[in-house]
């Protein structure tokens, strides 16, 4: 029985020792793995110099270039309106509109006319008075004169006795009476140019009166003074029309005007990569426009690939900048806003429609043009020759839309990585493969052509 318990407890033992040996035996040595570099695969495009057309989008509403209110410049019953006198009806140039009651204004007229016609009267009697006084004064001097040797000789003979003093006296009254008629019809005379002087200054004013009485005739009527939509009619037929209220309220249709609201980095975007001088050169818009050659394109934003597009011009800028928003305010101009309308298809550009501007300054060349995503704090990767990351700094010219513009950093025919790597260890292996498809669709999007 103890036999068989010492056996029990050997055998365990001694299968654990052949097998322990057995398995030192036969034992491999720890499999070596080789250490392999791990290579990331990046899409990349090569790198080409391209011409550069920059632009800026920004957004307003149309409003017409000229805008009219037809104001009552005299009072009176509306006697007479145009039967297209409706809001949104189109007016011609030169189109009466409106007529108040001239009965009021004429008769002043007709009053002032026989005004001056009673001073012409008058003027034409004091000419001829003049010269029946002339004629009577040349007479009375003559009369004066013979008076005169008359009382001489009446003097002498009174002085030697022959004739009494009650004569002498008599002959004496005679040429005073004489003297007093010369000196009266001479006054008259003088007082004639003086006569004349206020008749003419009461003509002058007869004058005004009646040239102010024919323009209140004249201001009764009121004519489109251009091409022009009607936006409001506040009058109606037999209306009262006071001075001062508002009739009539048009638009220009000849051109339309959007004003633009955009960032000072947007607005000097498209300023040419040359020196402008303002003054004292150029002392008008239109040079200054030439010089710095923006064009515009305005859109309706419509739904889906649909365009609806107008031809525009930079017109001006603000002359300020605006304090809330700190944007500069563009002027762009489209001429013709009512030519080449399909209804349903293309309407026409009218006021307060919500439109998209898209300005374009003068293009520059030799630029590389690459995804602003590729851009990564002033630094790019680039794709050595040996398949290595290479990180170069970078000086970015411009953004626009999700493309960036480089002017210095980089050189012709290097291989862009466009993938964003996390981490980027310089010199890290990498798989490149080529993103055709973004090369076509950055130098697109460089000259400003819908993808």
């Amino acid at each position: 029985m103890k036999l068989l318990k010492k056996i029990l407890i050997i055998i365990p033992i001694i299968c654990g020792i052949i097998l322990f040996v057995w398995m030192k035996s036969t034992k491999q040595p720890p499999v070596r793995f080789d250490h392999k570099e791990r290579v990331q695969t990046v899409r990349v495009i090569f790198l080409e110099k391209t011409r550069v057309v920059p632009r800026s989008i920004g957004y307003g509403y149309v409003k017409a270039e000229r805008s009219w209110e037809a104001v009552s410049e005299v009072s009176g019953k509306i006697v007479y309106m145009n039967k297209n006198l409706r809001k949104g009806y189109f007016i011609r140039e030169g189109e009466p509109l409106l007529k108040i009651d001239t009965t009021t204004y004429g008769l002043a007229e007709k009053r002032g006319e026989a005004d001056l016609m009673s001073v012409d009267a008058q003027l034409k009697e004091l000419a001829q008075s003049r010269k029946n006084t002339q004629r009577l004064l040349s007479i009375e001097k003559k009369s004066l004169a013979s008076a005169a040797q008359e009382l001489e000789r009446k003097r002498e003979l009174f002085d030697k006795g022959y004739i009494s003093a009650s004569d002498l006296e008599k002959e004496e009254r005679i040429f005073l009476s004489h003297q007093t008629a010369v000196n009266n019809l001479q006054n008259t005379l003088d007082l004639i140019p003086s006569r004349k002087k206020a008749l003419l200054a009461q003509k002058k004013s007869g004058e005004s009166t009646v040239t102010e009485r024919r323009l209140d005739v004249a201001k009764t009527q009121i004519y489109a003074p251009f091409n022009c939509r009607l936006s409001a009619v506040n009058v109606e037929m037999d209306q009262y029309a006071t001075v001062g209220s508002v009739l009539v309220k048009a638009e220009s249709i000849d051109r339309a005007e959007i004003p633009v609201q955009l960032t000072p980095v947007s607005f000097l975007r498209l300023m040419p990569r040359k020196q402008v001088s303002f003054f004292p050169d150029m002392t008008d818009m239109e040079t200054l426009r030439r010089a710095i050659g923006i064009t515009a394109k305005v859109r309706l934003p419509m739904d889906g690939n649909h365009r609806i597009e107008w031809d525009g011009r930079f017109s001006r800028t603000s002359e300020s900048m605006d304090l809330k928003t700190g944007a500069i305010t563009v002027y762009v101009t489209v001429d013709k806003p009512y030519d080449k309308v399909l209804p349903g298809i293309r309407p026409p550009l009218v006021t307060n429609m919500y439109v998209e501007v898209e300005l374009r300054g003068v293009s520059v060349s030799e630029r590389f043009v690459v995804p602003r995503s590729a851009v990564h704090e002033g630094k790019i990767y680039i794709c050595t020759p040996e398949n290595r990351l290479e990180i170069k700094s970078v000086k970015v010219e411009f953004y626009m839309e999700d493309i960036a513009v480089l002017s210095t950093g980089l050189e012709q025919g290097q291989t862009l990585v466009l993938t964003d790597l996390v981490p980027a260890v310089e010199g890290m292996l990498l798989n490149p493969v080529q993103a055709g498809d973004i090369a076509e669709q950055l130098k697109r999007q460089a000259i400003g052509e819908a993808l």
